[in-house]
């Protein structure tokens, strides 16, 4: 039973995690196609095309996909008496993230993946997701380096996940699993650790207009 079911919620999520909400959005809404660009196609490029507005679009779209997987994911882990639905939330989560970064209908380059892994970090456990928040926005208000401020919230992620997720038994894979995903992600910012190191990496745009060049920053 549970092998099919884990079956079924990684189909599903990774399904929902390969969904592009800027180009569906761009294709639906302005009737363009903005994937041809050979880049990352993300918030930045709806902002700097669309507008603000349409930029929270986008990250509402991608946390609303990522919740319904990732409460389904904890649902159909319910079903056996033997279930855990944190696994089932956070195993949805990694196959978002997965889903996210390797799209197939896409040629497997897609986003960062990262909203997909903090949603499932807010449902495993409130407290899991208030100390991955916290430290993104920390290191956010610190740097000004949305990146880096994304992969230290996921890196605390991965370390609450084997401090809070309960039961006990449950820890060690919760954080395997939240592990794989932040090694995902990790892998996703490769590019975004050398413009780091190299002092490349633009700041956040606080207010300013956005350049008129595609970007490849995604959150």
């Amino acid at each position: 039973m549970i092998p099919l079911l884990l079956i079924l919620i990684a189909a599903i999520s990774y399904f929902l995690g390969s969904l592009s909400s800027p180009i569906l959005l761009a294709r639906y809404v302005f009737h363009k196609d903005i994937s041809r660009s050979g880049r990352v196609v993300g918030y930045n490029t709806v902002v700097r095309l669309f507008g603000q507005k349409w930029g929270f679009a986008v990250i509402g779209a991608d946390i609303v996909k990522s919740l319904a997987a990732v409460l389904l994911g904890g649902l159909l882990m319910r079903i056996p008496g033997d279930g855990f639905p944190v696994i089932g939330r956070l195993f949805a989560g990694f196959c978002l993230v997965l889903g996210d970064v390797f799209p197939i209908q896409r040629d497997f380059r897609g986003g960062r993946g990262v909203i997909c892994l903090f949603v499932a970090l807010w449902l495993a456990d409130w407290r899991i997701g208030i100390f991955a928040t916290g430290v993104l926005i920390a290191v956010l208000a610190l740097s000004q380096y949305l990146s880096l401020a994304s992969l230290a919230g996921c890196l605390t992620g991965v370390l609450a996940a084997w401090i809070f997720v309960a039961p006990e038994q449950m820890k060690g894979v919760a954080g395997l699993l939240v592990l794989f995903s932040f090694l995902v992600i990790l892998w996703r910012h490769s590019g975004n650790i050398r413009k780091l190191l190299n002092k490349k990496e633009p700041k956040v745009n606080w207010g300013r207009r956005p350049e008129s060049r595609l970007r490849e920053d995604r959150f």
